[in-house]
């Protein structure tokens, strides 16, 4: 078995992990990113078309949850199911989206994913645990390992605009409007 490792480590360098209450709005820019979305942005070349499934995630990070109804509503992801030994994944299409809960106060900026391309399409299956063989599939089916910054996978916070006064006499003035 092939694994491909892609580390992605524009945004994990000085990153500040939030707690699960400030990330649980959308707005926050924890709404996830599609499995498309992932799979396009960080793994050129690979083909996922029917989906893919995940054979591990970085449970020290934070709670990881998916999404099949474009945002929603979330499901929390049972790590303890696919990260121990054996050949156990979670089934996902290209149109779920997958999103990490960083625990508060951790220093942790990145989290580390393997899947593989789905050999056929989960169907009624998407969002659901299932054995896989680990040896059986196909060239496109190989293990990828991605070493992604939580911005990767959550997706950026929206800009916000704010004016700034640039010296005191703008900062009074400000003051004195409000």
């Amino acid at each position: 078995m092939t694994t491909a490792v892609l580390a992605h480590r524009a945004d994990l360098p000085r990153q500040k992990a939030r707690s699960a209450s400030a990330a649980a709005s959308p707005a926050g820019g924890v709404g996830g990113r599609s499995i498309a979305e992932i799979v396009t942005m960080h793994c050129e070349g690979v083909l996922a078309p029917m989906g893919v499934i995940v054979e591990f995630l970085d449970a020290q990070v934070g709670t990881w949850q998916y999404s099949l109804d474009d945002g929603e509503s979330w499901r929390t992801i049972r790590t303890d199911l696919i990260n121990r030994p054996g050949h156990m994944g979670l089934a996902l299409e290209r149109a779920a989206r997958l999103r990490v809960l960083p625990f508060g106060g951790g220093a942790r900026s990145g989290a580390r994913i393997v899947f593989h391309a789905a050999q056929r399409a989960p169907g009624e299956g998407n969002g659901s645990y299932r054995a896989y063989a680990p040896d059986d599939r196909g060239d496109a089916a190989h293990s990828i390992t991605l070493v992604l910054g939580l911005g990767a996978i959550n997706g950026m916070p929206p800009a916000v605009a704010a004016s700034r006064p640039r010296n005191k006499r703008a900062l009074a003035a400000q003051r004195c409007a409000a």
